[in-house]
């Protein structure tokens, strides 16, 4: 039989909320967009998920009503239903429940099956988490390609940055890539980059500069174009920043081509 095509699963965690993670997750995902990769973005922030209200789209179903038909038997198949979003050709989005009473219906088994399965339809598959280290995350984490740890030049954030490190560390967690923020809130920096990764004890892999700050942010959001900012707002230096980030994360060359695979 031919081996089924499987896509990279990037997941997104943060330790502490408001470090720009959500925001990050649909940044890749306009990248990849830009590249022609068919990509899913999974709101996993089962209790607060976001995804949905950033782009100012009003979804069906959720990922709970997946789950729901799996234990009642009345799953068909990832396109048998109206389970997802079809945002624009190449992005389609599973969001989290309105209700996050439904975040504990959703079983390990079930999460685990599907984000298992559903990789096999996408180039890449993004999943945005949230900052608590729930069952929910610890099953993204373990079938993820990459697990990127977004935070920022805040004491309390890097505290608990550096404990995350530890536990990766003790568990034998090696593809975690560290991603500081400096964009979120330009004013805080309190440590240089030498301080932080002291205080971490791990080197910081990628940056997303001060210069990615905009003071239109909220506007955006309030007048639901999110999405249209990354191709309006955003400098081609900076693009070219998280242009690299995203190839390296899939281990894409620059013409979209995996490496080791023939062109």
């Amino acid at each position: 039989m031919p081996k089924i095509k499987k896509g990279k699963i990037i997941t997104l965690t943060s330790m502490k909320g408001g470090v720009g993670k959500t925001f990050t997750t649909l940044l890749l995902a306009s990248i990849y967009d830009k590249l022609n990769k068919k990509v899913l973005v999974i709101d996993l922030d089962l209790y607060a998920g976001s995804i949905a209200f950033l782009l100012n789209i009003d979804p069906k179903s959720s990922v709970y009503n997946i789950c729901d038909d799996m234990n009642n038997n009345r799953y068909q198949g990832i396109n048998s239903s109206d389970y997802l979003f079809k945002y624009n050709d190449n992005i389609d989005i599973l969001p989290a429940p309105k209700d996050p009473r439904q975040a504990n219906k959703i079983d390990r088994k079930c999460l685990e099956l599907l984000l298992t399965n559903i990789s096999s339809y996408y180039d890449i598959v993004l999943i945005d988490t949230n900052h608590i280290l729930d069952m929910h995350s610890m099953v993204a984490f373990d079938v993820s390609d990459k697990i990127v740890d977004v935070f920022t030049n805040d004491a309390i954030d890097l505290k608990n940055t550096k404990n995350f490190v530890s536990i990766c560390a003790n568990a034998s967690v090696d593809n975690v890539v560290l991603l500081l923020n400096k964009a979120t809130d330009y004013r805080k920096n309190y440590f240089s980059d030498y301080d932080i990764k002291n205080l971490i004890k791990h080197d910081i892999d990628y940056t997303i500069p001060y210069t990615f700050y905009l003071k239109e942010f909220d506007s955006y959001i309030i007048e639901g174009e999110l999405y249209k900012m990354f191709s309006t707002a955003i400098t081609k230096k900076n693009y070219k920043i998280i242009e690299k980030l995203a190839l390296e994360l899939i281990e894409f060359d620059g013409n979209g081509v995996r490496e080791n695979e023939e062109k």
